[in-house]
């Protein structure tokens, strides 16, 4: 895990613009929507220390996706909180990148930035995510109406882990 870099540009894109991928977002992400993701995670990585990571597969130094922490502020109850998030492409899916990401990140969030909580958020229908949300000993809070989803009947639902520093 790292900070992003230009040369992520082209994979992450090409990773945003796969549907099966962003299945569970409400359309695939252009160039110009990954470069500004891309920027914003620098940003975030600069003033806070942690973002969502750009992540290498360890074996081949291949860019596989995102796992990391980053700040959420939108409309709700439990806003603001540090996000623990994924993206990978899929020929890393299914090869527990995830789990080992979050869990790292994890650790990085009580030990050394001494976070108390992390939350992580999915659409009730994004079942391999809320797998990974378990697998890493979160706990479901609830259930919402995402704010930011309001207009896509199918995502909109979504589901709310936490997991709290012993």
């Amino acid at each position: 895990m790292r900070n992003w870099e230009e040369a992520d540009i082209k994979p992450m894109t090409a990773m945003n613009m796969n549907e099966q991928v962003m299945e569970y977002f409400p359309s695939v992400q252009t160039e110009q929507h990954t470069k500004e993701f891309i920027k914003r995670m620098q940003n975030h990585f600069d003033v806070h220390g942690f973002c969502y990571f750009a992540v290498d597969a360890l074996d081949s130094k291949e860019f596989i996706g995102f796992i990391g922490l980053c700040h959420q502020n939108y409309e709700s109850d439990f806003t603001p909180h540090i996000d623990i998030g994924w993206r990978l492409k899929q020929s890393a899916w299914g090869k527990g990148y995830a789990t080992e990401g979050a869990k790292a990140c994890l650790e990085f969030a009580f030990k050394s930035l001494e976070l108390r909580e992390v939350y992580s958020v999915a659409s009730v229908i994004n079942v391999k995510s809320i797998h990974v949300m378990k697998k890493i000993d979160m706990k479901k809070e609830t259930t919402f109406i995402h704010p930011k989803l309001l207009n896509n009947n199918r995502l909109k639902e979504c589901v709310l882990f936490r997991k709290t520093l012993i």
